[in-house]
């Protein structure tokens, strides 16, 4: 430790909010700290933390990627898939956030400057929260987009949180034969037992080789980036692409409609009967996406895609695969403090 160090963790805030408003949950409490504006404007919250023993759920011994894809996810904090804040009347954007155990910032002269800087501006530490250990707490830091003053606020306005579509996973594991070239349509009983008629409109093979030696020679792509990061860039790519797709491979994608609003995640056997891949010299590893050609398929329904993670040789034309789940959106959820 030394004064540079000091000098670097010292944040001047232009303008600093109170807000202390306690979030009573079944068992816990979290509690909304309040608002800084420096070069942006933050919101802090305080919420129970737990550390979560995802290993209990998780098969012993050799995992592939199916028994991987189907354990539990787990959640960092609720509040990160929080989308807008309402303070009275006035609705401010979230644009991100961080969220950091507090056992793990002890040192953190930042957080600790914070917390004071809030009591000299008139926070008052609620009965609960002044003996709860910091080593149950989780501080987390939303940005707020766009803002050039804190909005005004008194006790007795209410707080509102808007969070994102939450997407929730159905496994259906169910057996399909892809066929190059071809269409073909199925259906299946969804979690609520009504039946979904789907359409696959088109299966091809994407040479994502081509598709990213096309994006590197467009300038503007490569616009007010040097010829030896360009250089780079290239070589990094092409490294990342050898290990997940070599040159002679290529992605299948296939084009779907369904007749209810959910997305479709498919897979090819291969992959998921597969162990994770340890890898080379840890260059990465790479996501395909796909748009599809039309925004309207052949029955006139939304036309989405899916990418099979798994690179197959460019004379391919059936490909064991599953609908292993599908995602349903869930509406936007808000919650409202008083």
């Amino acid at each position: 430790m030394n004064f540079l160090s000091l000098e670097e963790m010292y944040q001047k805030w232009q303008e600093l909010l109170v807000i202390g408003k306690t979030i009573e949950r079944e068992s816990y409490n979290d509690y909304i700290l309040g608002m800084t504006l420096a070069d942006e404007a933050k919101l802090y919250i305080l919420e129970a933390y737990r550390e979560t023993e995802l290993s209990k759920y998780r098969r012993r011994g050799v995992r592939n990627q199916r028994s991987i894809l189907k354990e539990p996810q787990e959640i960092c904090s609720r509040y990160l898939h929080c989308c807008s804040v309402q303070l009275g009347g006035e609705s401010l954007h979230i644009q991100g956030g961080t969220a950091s155990p507090m056992k793990y910032g002890l040192q953190d002269y930042g957080t600790i400057q914070l917390f004071l800087d809030l009591m000299t501006a008139g926070w008052k530490i609620p009965r609960w929260l002044k003996k709860e250990d910091w080593e149950n707490l989780q501080l987390v830091t939303l940005d707020v987009a766009g803002v050039k003053k804190l909005p005004e606020y008194e006790p007795n306005m209410p707080v509102t949180l808007q969070y994102e579509p939450k997407r929730i996973p159905h496994f259906l594991e169910k057996t399909l034969t892809l066929t190059v070239g071809k269409s073909r349509s199925f259906h299946f009983l969804d979690h609520q037992g009504d039946e979904v008629q789907c359409y696959i409109n088109d299966v091809s093979l994407v040479d994502v080789w081509e598709d990213v030696e096309n994006q590197l020679r467009d300038p503007k792509y490569t616009q007010g980036i040097s010829p030896a990061e360009v250089q780079q860039i290239k070589s990094h790519f092409y490294k990342v692409l050898e290990e997940n797709c070599p040159r002679d491979m290529r992605y299948v994608c296939l084009e779907y409609e369904c007749n209810k609003e959910i997305d479709l995640q498919f897979y090819s056997k291969q992959y998921l009967q597969s162990r994770p891949k340890k890898q080379k010299g840890c260059s990465g590893c790479i996501g395909v996406c796909s748009k599809p050609s039309r925004l309207f398929g052949a029955h006139h329904l939304p036309l989405k895609s899916c990418v099979l993670q798994t690179a197959v040789p460019p004379d391919t034309s059936k490909i064991p695969a599953e609908l292993f789940l599908y995602f349903e959106e869930a509406d936007v959820r808000e919650e409202t403090f008083c």
